[in-house]
């Protein structure tokens, strides 16, 4: 934060490589408004960066101080020199609309991933008792690239404030736990509400497991 107030830079990126955890801690320092968690997980998303867990924290001053721990494909920390420069550029793009991960992340993978021969029951729950000012979302699947954006993406449009999330994986499932409120502050009680949260969310997951299954089966194309 001094760093960014000496500076006056519209975002502050700090990286910390974690040898003994196998991860990288990504700490970013930005104006925070609404699908500032989205925009973030759908850039490391593009980067090839595997978020294995996440920390917000919105600041008395608008400003968001967000820290994620992520890793390379392969499950290390996501510290090569070149890979960690040019994630700054795209964190600084995608934040100002010049990149869309949604169209990135829409082109196949050159290589199919391990985790599409898994099969990880998808679930939804929604919890207002959990906490005493946050209506707290679990969400449970199949783990792939690009879903915790999409999932995000999908809290955003749904009108949702992210106020904290612990983001969980054990190989190929997924446990994302998200604190939400509505966007008057407070929790989300409307049971037309809650049910559209499950279903929206639900559909995300079911959207990756259709695709993960059809790219299983799909007939492999013959050499010319």
């Amino acid at each position: 934060m001094r760093e960014a107030e000496q500076s006056g830079a519209p975002l502050t990126v700090e990286k910390r490589v974690d040898l003994l955890r196998s991860v990288t801690e990504i700490t970013l320092y930005t104006a925070d408004h609404p699908g500032l968690f989205s925009r973030i997980a759908g850039a490391l998303a593009v980067s090839n960066a595997n978020i294995v867990d996440a920390k917000i924290m919105t600041m008395s001053n608008g400003m968001a101080l967000d820290t994620f721990c992520v890793q390379d494909l392969a499950g290390r920390a996501f510290d090569r020199p070149d890979k960690l420069a040019k994630l700054a550029v795209i964190f600084e793009n995608v934040l100002t609309g010049d990149l869309k991960p949604h169209r990135e992340l829409a082109r196949p993978p050159a290589f199919p991933s391990r985790m599409q021969v898994f099969t990880v029951m998808p679930r939804v729950l929604v919890d207002n008792k959990a906490s005493a000012s946050h209506t707290v979302i679990e969400v449970n699947g199949r783990d792939r690239p690009g879903l915790l954006y999409e999932l995000t993406r999908e809290l955003t449009r749904l009108n949702l404030q992210i106020s904290s999330a612990k983001i969980s994986t054990y190989g190929e499932k997924v446990v994302d736990v998200f604190y939400v409120k509505n966007l008057f502050g407070h929790k989300v009680e409307q049971p037309a509400k809650l049910s559209e949260i499950q279903k929206s969310l639900g559909a995300v997951l079911a959207t990756a497991s259709d695709a993960a299954s059809l790219a299983t089966h799909r007939e492999p194309v013959a050499a010319e």
